[in-house]
């Protein structure tokens, strides 16, 4: 397994989400896709995910992302850990199923 932590900021609470440059190698290829990630109460939400042109993108989710901020009540300062199954990425054809999860670590102010 593989994973990627991301602080959020104000942007990322407010619009989309804004992911490391360095998560490019576990997400699909294109310009754009739909991704299913589980969240730790079993619940799958769709994040669209926009790969921008050229070697030095950073990829952003939106789509049910805002969503998914309300539902969890985060707020700038909380962080959260997208998690890519490489197991069940070798087991499945494609990238369509569970195979990302993730995770809410609250700060507390």
């Amino acid at each position: 397994m593989e994973e990627v932590t991301k602080k959020l900021n104000p942007s990322d609470v407010d619009r989309k989400l804004h992911l490391p440059e360095n998560c490019l190698k576990n997400l699909p290829r294109g310009q754009e896709t739909f991704l299913k990630i589980k969240d730790e109460d079993g619940i799958v939400w769709t994040f669209r995910c926009k790969i921008p042109p050229g070697g030095h993108s950073r990829p952003v989710l939106y789509g049910e992302w805002l969503l998914f901020v309300r539902q969890k009540c985060l707020k700038v300062g909380d962080i959260i850990v997208i998690v890519f199954n490489k197991q069940k990425a070798r087991a499945a054809a494609d990238t369509s199923g569970d195979l990302f999860e993730i995770k809410v670590k609250k700060t507390r102010n």
